[in-house]
C-alpha cells in the first residue's frame, strides 16, 4: 500500500507513528550537511557549476547560493511543520520531495553510491543507512506517483 494517495485536491499521508518519527531526523541529516571539511554530501548537492573554471564557479555560486539556500531552507521548514500532517497540499509535496531527495543525496554520498548500477540494494540486510535509503526512494516515488495522478484528475 502506498503511504501517499490523491484524494480530491490535496494528497493523503497515510504513516504509521514509526515513521512519523523517523522522518523528522531528516532535518537532523541535512543540517549536518557541509559540517566537516571532507563531507561528501556538501558537494553532492551542491555540485560545482563550472568544473574546469574556478572563476565561472565562484560567480556562479555568488550569485545563486543565497537563492539556493533560501529556497532549501523553506521547503525544510514546510517539511518539518507538515510531516505530522494527514493531508498535503501540492507545494507542500513538492517540498517533500526536495526533502526527500536532498535526503537521499547526502546519504548515498556519504555511503560512496554514485550510480544506482552499484550494487548497493544488494547490502541493505547488512547496512541499516541502505535501508533508510532504499525507503526514501520509496517514499519520494510513491510521492510522485501520487502527485502526478492529481494531474490526471485536473487535466
Amino acid at each position: 500500500m502506498s503511504p501517499f494517495s490523491w484524494e480530491g485536491s490535496s494528497i493523503r499521508v497515510e504513516l504509521g507513528p514509526d515513521e512519523r518519527l523517523f522522518l523528522p531526523a531528516l532535518m537532523v541529516l541535512l543540517g549536518r550537511v557541509g559540517q566537516r571539511a571532507e563531507d561528501p554530501a556538501a558537494e553532492r548537492l551542491d555540485p560545482p557549476a563550472y568544473e574546469d573554471d574556478a572563476a565561472a564557479d565562484a560567480e556562479y555560486r555568488r550569485l545563486i547560493a543565497g537563492e539556493l539556500e533560501a529556497a532549501r531552507t523553506t521547503d525544510r521548514d514546510r517539511f518539518a511543520a507538515t510531516v505530522g500532517a494527514d493531508q498535503l497540499s501540492r507545494d507542500d509535496a513538492e517540498s517533500w520531495l526536495r526533502v526527500l531527495g536532498d535526503a537521499r543525496l547526502a546519504l548515498a554520498a556519504r555511503k560512496g553510491i554514485v550510480r544506482d548500477e552499484d550494487g548497493w540494494e544488494e547490502r541493505i540486510g547488512d547496512d541499516p543507512e541502505l535501508g533508510m535509503l532504499a525507503y526514501l526512494g520509496f517514499l519520494q516515488g510513491s510521492l510522485v506517483e501520487a502527485l502526478a495522478a492529481g494531474l490526471e484528475t485536473t487535466a
